[in-house]
Order: C-alpha cells, then sequence, then structure tokens
C-alpha cells in the first residue's frame, strides 16, 4: 500500500474514528467501539460521493455522518457531565420531567458553549466534506484500492460493520435505533405520573388495613420533617469541614441529635424521595411502592401537610396531591427559579398554629440545588474568589479548575444560608407550636459533588458527596444528644423512624422496622453498596 493509498484510506475512515472514539473517550469504550463501526457504511457513502457527479451522494454521505457525530456527541455530554449514560434511571427521569420553560433555561445558560461548541463542528465539518470531494479526488487512482492490503483491510472492515448490524446489542446503538427506543422510555416514565392516582389509592388502602396505633401515643402531636436537596455532610463545619458553615448547629450540638455519616440510597430526588416516604427499595425503585409513611399518618388521624419551595410535576403528582394540604410559593421552575426557603416560613408558622391535635408537616426547600449562587441571598456571601483558604489550596492541589472551585465557594455560601434556614425554622417551631409530642427532623435528599473527588459541580451519583448526606433530630424527651461522625445511617429508613415517633406501626410485620433512632439500630444498605462505585 503506497503513501497515496494510506492517505486516502485514512482520510475516509477519519469519521467513524471521532465517532466511535469519542464516545469511548468519555467513557463508554464498549458503546463507543460499536458506535464507530455501526457508522462505517458512511465510509462507503463518501467513497460513492467522490466518483458520482450527481449531487444526491454527496448530500446523504453528509447528513449520514450528522447524524452519527451528533449522536455521538449527545450521548458523550451525559459522560462528560455526569459520568453516565443518557439512559440512566435519574438523566430519564430528569428529562421526562423537565418542562420546555427548563429547557429554553438550559439552553439560555449553556448559549455561548453551545454555540461554540456547534461553530466549531460546522466549521470542521465544512473543511472536512470539502476536502473530501475535492482534494481526495486528485490523489485518488484506479488502482489506489487494488492492492492486497487495502483491499483485505477494507473486506474486514465490511465484515465488522455487517456483525455489528446482525447482533442486536450492537444493533441497538444505531442512532436511528437507540433515540427511538429512548424517547419511549421518556414517555414511558410520564405515563407513570398519570397512575398516581392508583398508587395513592393503593397507599391508603393497605394503611387503614395494617395500622397499629400504640396506646402511648400522645393525643396532640406536631412532627415537622425538613428535606433538603443537594447538601453534603461533607461541606458542614459541624462535622469536620475546614469552613465555618455551621454556625447554628455547632451552637445545637447539646440539644440535637446530629448524624454526618447518613447516606441517601439514591444520588436524585425524585429517587431519593420514593425511598425515605414509602416502602420502596433501591432494587426496585423504578416501581411504586404499596405503603406509604403518608398513607399511615392519614390514617391515624394525623392532618398532612406539603409545604414546598420546589416546583416540580412528578414530586407534586405523587406526593403533594396525596396530602390534605399543599402549598408552593416556587412559581418558577429550573434551575434558574431564584426563590428563596426562607419564603416557606410564614406558610410553616401559619401550619403549626393550626389547632389541629395531630399535624405531620413536610416542609421540602430547594436547598443547595445548582445553580448554587442562586439558594441564598447577598449577605451569605461568605466566601468569594479572594477568599484564600485550606479549602482553597487542597482544591488547587487536587487540580480542581477554576471554575469548580468558584462553585464551591457558592455551594458553602449556601450550606451557611440552610444552616440559617434550620435556627429559624426550628425556633419557629419552637415558638408556635404547644403540642404534647413533638419532632423536628432535617435531612437532605441527597449530596452533591463539588470538587471533593473530581473536577466537576453537580449531582453525582459515581462519588461519595453524591450520597453522603446530613441528618438532625430533635423530639420531646431525647436523652441522646450531640454530633455522631461515625454512626452510619440509611436515610431509606425514615419512613420507619417517622413511624415510630408518631406511635404508629403495621400489622402482622414479621421484623422490627429499622429505626435509627433506637440503639440498636443497624445500617443496613441494598446490596449494591457503596453506591457510588
Amino acid at each position: 500500500m503506497n503513501n497515496r493509498n494510506i492517505i486516502v484510506l485514512g482520510c475516509l475512515l477519519i469519521p467513524a474514528l471521532f465517532t466511535g472514539s469519542i464516545l469511548a473517550i468519555a467513557g463508554n469504550l464498549s458503546d463507543g467501539v460499536r458506535l464507530g463501526l455501526l457508522s462505517l457504511p458512511g465510509t462507503w457513502l463518501l467513497y460513492v460521493a467522490m466518483h458520482k457527479p450527481q449531487l444526491i451522494w454527496k448530500i446523504v454521505a453528509i447528513l449520514w455522518w450528522c447524524v452519527f457525530w451528533t449522536d455521538a456527541l449527545l450521548r458523550s455530554s451525559s459522560w462528560f457531565l455526569f459520568k453516565s449514560d443518557t439512559d440512566a434511571h435519574f438523566i430519564i427521569q430528569a428529562i421526562a420531567n423537565t418542562t420546555l420553560q427548563e429547557s429554553m433555561e438550559f439552553l439560555q445558560f449553556h448559549a455561548w458553549s453551545l454555540s461554540l461548541g456547534a461553530l466549531l463542528l460546522i466549521s470542521l465539518s465544512f473543511g472536512y466534506f470539502l476536502g473530501v470531494f475535492n482534494v481526495l479526488p486528485k490523489l485518488f487512482s484506479k488502482g489506489s484500492f487494488k492492492s492486497k492490503a487495502t483491499r483485505y483491510s477494507s473486506i474486514f472492515l465490511a465484515i465488522l460493520a455487517l456483525a455489528s448490524y446482525i447482533i442486536e446489542p450492537s444493533r441497538a446503538q444505531h442512532p436511528v435505533f437507540y433515540w427511538t427506543d429512548y424517547f419511549s422510555k421518556i414517555q414511558a416514565f410520564k405515563d407513570q405520573i398519570k397512575t398516581h392516582k392508583q398508587v395513592q389509592e393503593t397507599w391508603q388502602k393497605n394503611a387503614d388495613n395494617n395500622l397499629l396505633s400504640s396506646q402511648q401515643a400522645y393525643t396532640t402531636q406536631t412532627h415537622t420533617l425538613v428535606i433538603t436537596d443537594s447538601v453534603t455532610s461533607q461541606n458542614l463545619s459541624v462535622c469536620g469541614y475546614e469552613r465555618h458553615t455551621t454556625p447554628a448547629l455547632e451552637k445545637y450540638a447539646a440539644s440535637f441529635q446530629i448524624f454526618c455519616n447518613a447516606y441517601s440510597p439514591a444520588a436524585s430526588t425524585i429517587s431519593s424521595l420514593k425511598m425515605t416516604l414509602t416502602e420502596a427499595e433501591k432494587s426496585t425503585q423504578e416501581q411504586y411502592a404499596s405503603e406509604s409513611m403518608l398513607a399511615y399518618a392519614k390514617a391515624a388521624g394525623f392532618k398532612v401537610y406539603w409545604i414546598s419551595n420546589q416546583n416540580d410535576s412528578y414530586i407534586s403528582s405523587l406526593f403533594g396531591s396525596f396530602v390534605d394540604e399543599q402549598v408552593y410559593v416556587n412559581h418558577r421552575s429550573g434551575r434558574s427559579s431564584a426563590s428563596l426557603d426562607e419564603n416557606l416560613l410564614p406558610v410553616y408558622q401559619k401550619v403549626l398554629k393550626d389547632p389541629f391535635p395531630k399535624k405531620l408537616i413536610i416542609v421540602h426547600f430547594i436547598g443547595a440545588h445548582p445553580n448554587y449562587q442562586l439558594r441564598y441571598p447577598e449577605n451569605f456571601s461568605k466566601f468569594t474568589t479572594e477568599t484564600n483558604d485550606i479549602v482553597e489550596q487542597k482544591l488547587e492541589q487536587n487540580d480542581i479548575g477554576f471554575w469548580v472551585q468558584q462553585q464551591r465557594n457558592y455551594y458553602d455560601n449556601s450550606i451557611v444560608y440552610q444552616d440559617w434556614l434550620i435556627d429559624r425554622f426550628f425556633k419557629t417551631f419552637q415558638n408556635n407550636d404547644i403540642a404534647d409530642f413533638r419532632s423536628f427532623i432535617f435531612v437532605s435528599d441527597h449530596g452533591n459533588e463539588v470538587g471533593h473527588e473530581i473536577d466537576f459541580a453537580g449531582h453525582s451519583p459515581n462519588t461519595k458527596a453524591g450520597y453522603q448526606v446530613p441528618l438532625v433530630v430533635w423530639y420531646d424527651g431525647m436523652k441522646d444528644t450531640g454530633v455522631d461522625v461515625n454512626k452510619a445511617i440509611n436515610t431509606a429508613d425514615l419512613d420507619d423512624s417517622m413511624m415510630s415517633l408518631m406511635g404508629l406501626r403495621e400489622k402482622n410485620k414479621q421484623y422490627l422496622s429499622p429505626n435509627f433512632l433506637s440503639e440498636d439500630y443497624l445500617f443496613k444498605p441494598s446490596e449494591n453498596w457503596p453506591y457510588w462505585q
């Protein structure tokens, strides 16, 4: 094979190499190889288009590669951003639960980088096709592909391509099949929302049939469960973080139980809530549990409230629509929402003053959900680019880039604000409720990775910070207090622990419910523990 043959063949194979290598480099080697082989017929299209005078051949060849390149870039982006395939459960959830407004906000937020990337891709594509259709024909000679080496190489690649189309796991990676199936998954997820009414009826029926109320249960009770979002205990100074982010929790350490080693069963909100508020398990998180703590509370005569600073259609459909009263103070969905969690305080105070004897109040914060800089008022900007402390030094040592360092500053400011909120909500709770028995629990649905292990900021199913969360507990008569940095807690056991506080249990249960408030509690995560590995 002479140099001219090598140049021609190499140039024709560049699109297939690019298609396969970008996904392989991003993180999915096997699918990258499959996609590259599936794209090989486009090499033949280029070869034909070089010699045919008809414009249609050139158009077909260009469209073929545009489809494969777009597919490769889209699927690689999820690996670059989330270290995960695009069809991962939490990504399907997010897309299915994204409104048109949220999509526009996402495009606006990333408009500059998307425009720059698109311009670069278009320019490179134009240059490549211009060269193939105008320069390569001048290098080509009739005998160029008649050498044995060239023929054997072409036959070998043709066999690999044919095998990729015959073998189903490989064929499923073809852009047409892959995205058709992908949109089917999204539609199936949307259809699940329509089943929530039936799910709720099942919850209530089972709770009515299986409820046992303890004779020691108090006549008047108020239980507050504050569920925040995206807060990892790794950034709480009360848990050993180098920055002073939790002065209020440190003040309350003698009154609260503060667990620093709690773990969410999921790194995304919906999956986490389904496993903490119902009997769902991680191994079956795509299914709906037949029992829920909320239904047992209602069956026991509790009035259940859902007050939220999140505008989420799935959560409001599954949980919010089930309770007795629901209030949403955030009327703008998406990451660009700037509604502060303190906006829930007047609603919370009003609910506490409700004379109903038994109340279960779920308060849903937006917490430290990205975008972090929108999660706190300006007066909480404690950490900035001018901050030069041990945290920034460690980030530098770990080769964490400037953008993620800035995100860490924003994130820590949001943690300081969350700490302030705990103080405000607890004081409001103490000052406005006079029930015989009360409890106050603060927990995060999941954590966030902000340069803890990798140069990335956001939801992270592949690092510990994506799961490790704080759990703060207070109830009347509590004896054990203080900060516990060792005891491992599975927040999926929250529903059983809350039911214990309310004096409720189920009939004919063959085992003791996992209650993380008991001395003999054992941490029993799902079998795929650690979740991030």
